[in-house]
């Protein structure tokens, strides 16, 4: 293997801020759809995108809904606090009532003290905040859990490279319309194109089935190491059910709607290379890609169909760091829709996974055409090498 591929700087491209959408536009499916396949690139509009899809195809959707993960409060001096909300064990969490202790990254740390507590009033509601070792512990005064606190007070964590506070359109904008389960701090943005009517019009030619990663804090960690292998990988909550196992060991070819489903679809490959009877709790680590697993994907979903019946339950909750990056032999996925992601991240170095070299040939081709880029931007469809 070429040890060129783990050098972070062949993952680099020069995008101009004029490429990046601070909004999106009015109508969501009336985005640019660029399409890959075969070593050829078309234009196309992501309302046509069911004319692009093989016959066959199974879609997975990620159904995770953006949290209002932003609070914002201000010290004695009138110091703007920012905490963004970002503990793994967040849609736990939303359940509970006061006091809380969360993890959490703070902006303008320095001017919080110590043992200072921050107030936030909103009518007859007060919610403090005050520091414990690692953790921030909040408190309120009303009889609420703390996903009504986030409603009342939080507010949407728009991407930092959008470079614009969020605004009342964004708590519709920021979320796809298929979004259920409350715990991302970040959408699953190659969902945001399609509408109810793109998603009935799939319905009624393909499979289409729903699971669950709830995005974290790791979609903004910007890759620090020179070998793109040392890049240490955030751990996200995957929840999966029987029926998802089962469409995918039904499907003949599989479409991952957006990068965060296509990680879902691999890692459940390596789950069921370890499920075990006897454990309750599984994690995809960072490097079982670099493991010799000796099952086929059909396999592999007997393994956890045999569990889940074993266990009695129709639903399993792990945890995966996969880290996908040129080299690695696709199990699941025969298609990915995504958007157009910033240089040098674990996204854009997915991509050069799935279809080699030429994700710059298709790069090249969204700025030549002006695309839009980002979260906010226009949508690709990719047909894996």
């Amino acid at each position: 293997m070429n040890r060129n591929i783990h050098n972070l700087d062949r993952y680099d491209y020069e995008l101009d801020k004029k490429f990046i959408s601070s909004y999106p536009i009015d109508k969501r499916e009336n985005s640019k759809l660029l399409i890959y396949r075969n070593n050829k690139i078309v234009n196309s509009n992501f309302k046509h995108i069911s004319n692009h899809l093989p016959k066959n195809s199974t879609l997975f959707f990620n159904d995770s809904k953006v949290l209002n993960g932003r609070l914002f409060f201000a010290n004695k001096n009138n110091a703007k606090i920012e905490i963004l909300v970002t503990d793994k064990n967040i849609p736990r969490l939303l359940n509970k009532k006061s006091p809380l202790l969360v993890d959490a990254i703070i902006g303008n740390n320095k001017k919080w003290k110590k043992d200072e507590v921050l107030e936030k009033k909103i009518d007859d509601l007060i919610v403090s905040a005050s520091k414990n070792e690692n953790k921030v512990k909040l408190e309120w005064n009303k009889d609420l859990i703390f996903d009504k606190i986030l409603s009342k007070i939080g507010i949407i964590p728009l991407p930092p490279y959008l470079k614009r506070d969020a605004e009342d359109s964004d708590y519709n904008n920021y979320q796809t319309v298929y979004s259920q389960k409350k715990g991302s701090i970040a959408a699953p943005t190659a969902g945001l194109h399609f509408n109810h009517n793109i998603i009935n019009e799939i319905e009624n030619k393909y499979t289409i089935d729903f699971f669950t990663l709830h995005v974290g804090l790791g979609t903004f960690k910007p890759i620090t190491t020179e070998n793109i292998q040392k890049h240490e990988m955030h751990s996200e909550e995957i929840v999966i059910t029987k029926q998802n196992i089962s469409k995918i060991y039904e499907a003949n070819n599989i479409t991952a709607v957006g990068t965060t489903s296509l990680r879902v679809l691999e890692s459940i490959y390596y789950l069921g290379s370890i499920i075990d009877k006897q454990k309750k709790e599984f994690q995809i680590t960072q490097n079982v890609i670099n493991k010799r697993i000796g099952i086929s994907l059909k396999e592999s979903c007997e393994q956890i169909i045999n569990y889940l019946e074993i266990k009695n339950i129709n639903e399993l909750k792990f945890r995966s760091k996969i880290f996908i990056y040129p080299g690695y032999s696709f199990k699941v996925c025969d298609q990915l829709i995504t958007n157009f992601h910033y240089p040098k991240s674990t996204l854009i170095i997915l991509i050069a996974a799935f279809i080699g070299d030429d994700w710059k040939k298709v790069y090249k081709f969204a700025k030549e055409n002006k695309y839009r880029f980002l979260s906010y931007g226009d949508s690709s469809l990719l047909f894996r090498r």
